[in-house]
């Protein structure tokens, strides 16, 4: 079938139509596909941003528990006495107490001048300082349970930190008999420690 001159100019509108709405077409359809792109790197920007946040959310949240923890601790410590000046008379009353109500025949001490703490490996910095007085003590006891019942003691009541670095138990030599009398002698060193914070105390 052939299309004449009259009926192609009848077809010039519908032509012109169908032409202007399939480059409608096509241009909708490229910015449709750029808006998909360009919305696919923004989601992905912000899963990415989500992300980085939750991460530095349980971070600070981490924190926040390891800070209340440390406080928590630092409180304990400062309520036990541990934290700041040492003081040697408030020590030697809690060991004078001890002598007297556990009956111990003898207990005599002589307290080293404070030094900062030396253990090996061990040099925490910083502002905080531990501190240790290193005493040497001598006991005369009755039995050996004298001796355990006397450190435990010292351990629970004393305000610094006591840690018992040695002790040495030999016999006493006197002989039995009917007279209570000490039947052994201790020789114990303990290093009694404190911490300061923030230069000295």
């Amino acid at each position: 079938m052939k299309l004449s001159s009259r009926d192609l100019k009848h077809l010039r509108l519908p032509i012109a139509a169908f032409i202007v709405l399939a480059v409608a077409g096509a241009a909708c359809y490229v910015a449709s596909e750029r808006y998909l792109r360009e919305t696919k790197m923004l989601k992905a920007a912000a899963s990415g941003q989500r992300a980085e946040v939750q991460k530095r959310l349980a971070s600070a949240s981490e924190e926040e528990r390891e800070i209340k923890a440390s406080l928590q601790q630092y409180q304990a410590l400062a309520a036990r006495g541990m934290i700041g000046r040492e003081n040697r008379l408030d020590w030697i009353d809690t060991v004078t107490a001890i002598k007297n109500e556990r009956r111990l025949f003898g207990v005599n001490y002589n307290i080293q001048p404070q030094a900062e703490l030396s253990y090996p490996g061990f040099s925490p910095g910083g502002a905080v300082k531990f501190m240790v007085s290193r005493v040497t003590l001598g006991l005369l006891l009755l039995h050996e349970e004298d001796l355990l019942n006397f450190i435990d003691d010292l351990v629970r009541r004393s305000k610094p930190y006591v840690s018992v670095r040695s002790c040495d138990v030999q016999r006493e030599g006197r002989g039995g008999g009917t007279t209570l009398a000490p039947r052994l002698r201790a020789n114990c060193v303990v290093d009694l420690i404190n911490i300061r914070v923030g230069g000295p105390a």
